[in-house]
C-alpha cells in the first residue's frame, strides 16, 4: 500500500466520538508504537503488550484525554484490528472468531502491515502519519487560527489567509486535478506540498496572486509552514491549551507557542549553551532537538523557558529521554531503563555523558523522579 492509502486510514481512524470528542486510545496507541521504534525498543513487527508500550501510551494519554476517558491500553491494543493495518497474533490453540477482547493468555502480539511498519522506521515519514492522526482530535483550520495570530499575524490576516486557502485556491487545485479535497483536509505536510507546488504554477494562480498582491502565495506558505510545525499530537494540544490561557498576554502566548514548536530564544539560548547535542558533541543545528528535562506538561511557564531546564539533543537521544527511558546522573554519567532493549541499536552506550551545571539538578531530579522508567 501507498504512503498515501495510510495517512488517509490514520486520519479517518474509526475512533468512538462521544459529546463532540473523538476518544484518543487508538491515536495513543499508534503514537505509542512509533516512540518504542524510534528508539529502538520494537525492532521487528511484532508489538508486544508490555510495560515498555503501557507506559509510552499512557504518557501520550495523560495529554490528550477529555471528561472521562479511561487509560486502558489494552482496548485499542485489540480494536485496532478493525481498521486492517493492525493484526492480531493469537496464542496457540485459540479460536479467534471466539476472543472479543484483550487477553494474554488468548493475543500473543500485534504486527502492522509490512509496508506501514516500514514507514514507521523513518522520522520524516513519521512526522506526517503524526498529522493525519491529529486531524482525528482537532480541527486544523481553527489551530492554524490560533498559530498564526500567535506569532503575529492579525485576526484580519489570518481569516483572509484561510479563506483562501479553504476557498478559491481548493476550487483551483480540484479545478486541475492537482487535489480531490481541500487543501486544509490534505492528511500531511509533504501532501500539501505535491500539491500547492504546481498549484503555484498555474497562469490562473499567477495571475489572480499579481491581482492580489501575493496575497494567495503568502496564504499558501504560511499555511505550509503550520504544517511543517505541527507534526506531532502533543504539541496541539500544548498549543491550544496556551492560547485558551486568560492570564497570559498576546505576547507571552507568542513566546509560549514559539518555545513549544521548538523555535525562539528557548533554542537559541540551548545552542549557545551547547554547542552542539549535549552528549555526543554533533553540531548541526537541523539535528538537534530543544528539549526539556522537566517536561512541559509539568513545568510553569517560567520553567518551561528556563535554558537551565534544557537539554540540546540528536532525535534518537531526546526521543528516548522525553519517554523515560534514559536519563542522566548527578554526575552526567547516563543512566539506561531496563525497559530499554537493544538500546546499542541506537547508538546509545552505558559510556555516554554529559557535563551537568548545578542549575540543572533540580529538574533532572524531577525526571528521575517522575519521568525515568527504572
Amino acid at each position: 500500500m501507498s504512503l498515501e492509502f495510510y495517512l488517509q486510514k490514520f486520519q479517518d481512524l474509526n475512533t468512538l466520538r462521544q459529546n463532540g470528542h473523538s476518544k484518543p486510545h487508538k491515536v495513543c496507541m499508534l503514537l505509542a508504537v512509533m516512540d518504542l521504534i524510534s528508539i529502538g525498543a520494537i525492532h521487528q513487527n511484532k508489538i508486544e503488550f508490555n510495560d515498555a508500550l503501557k507506559h509510552c501510551f499512557s504518557s501520550h494519554f495523560q495529554r490528550l484525554r477529555a471528561g472521562t476517558d479511561a487509560d486502558t491500553p489494552e482496548n485499542p491494543f485489540f480494536h485496532l484490528r478493525s481498521d486492517g493495518f493492525w493484526h492480531l497474533h493469537y496464542q496457540p490453540g485459540i479460536d479467534a472468531s471466539t476472543v472479543d477482547r484483550f487477553s494474554k493468555s488468548k493475543i500473543a502480539y500485534a504486527s502492522l502491515d509490512a509496508e506501514l511498519f516500514e514507514f514507521f522506521k523513518s522520522s520524516i515519514i513519521c512526522s506526517d502519519l503524526r498529522l493525519a492522526l491529529t486531524m482525528n482530535l482537532t480541527r486544523l483550520p481553527e489551530l492554524y487560527q490560533r498559530w498564526a495570530q500567535s506569532l503575529g499575524k492579525s485576526e484580519k490576516t489570518v481569516s483572509n489567509y484561510l479563506n483562501a486557502v479553504q476557498g478559491n485556491l481548493s476550487k483551483m487545485a480540484k479545478a486541475h486535478g492537482l487535489a480531490d479535497r481541500n487543501l486544509t483536509d490534505l492528511a500531511s505536510f509533504h501532501q500539501y506540498q505535491r500539491t500547492t507546488t504546481p498549484l503555484r504554477e498555474l497562469a490562473e494562480f499567477k495571475a489572480q496572486d499579481e491581482r492580489g498582491k501575493k496575497m494567495y502565495s503568502s496564504a499558501l506558505k504560511s499555511y505550509g509552514e503550520f504544517l511543517a510545525d505541527l507534526g506531532q499530537v502533543d504539541v496541539a494540544a500544548d498549543v491550544d491549551e496556551i492560547m485558551a490561557s486568560p492570564g497570559l498576554s498576546p505576547t507571552e502566548k507568542t513566546v509560549l507557542v514559539n518555545t513549544r514548536l521548538g523555535q525562539g530564544l528557548f533554542r537559541e539560548n540551548l545552542i549557545q549553551q551547547w554547542q552542539g547535542c549535549a552528549v555526543t558533541g554533533y553540531p548541526m543545528p537541523a539535528m538537534l532537538v530543544a528539549s526539556h528535562i522537566k517536561p512541559w506538561r509539568a513545568a510553569n511557564n517560567l520553567e518551561r523557558l528556563d535554558p537551565n531546564n534544557g537539554l540540546l539533543l540528536l532525535a534518537n537521544l531526546d526521543k528516548a529521554f522525553d519517554k523515560g527511558f534514559i536519563s542522566f546522573a548527578q554526575s552526567g554519567d547516563i543512566m539506561l531503563s531496563p525497559l530499554l532493549e537493544q538500546p546499542d541499536v541506537l547508538g546509545i552506550h552505558s559510556n555516554m555523558r554529559l557535563k551537568l551545571r548545578e542549575a540543572h539538578q533540580p529538574y533532572l531530579a524531577y525526571h528521575h523522579q517522575h519521568i525515568f522508567v527504572q
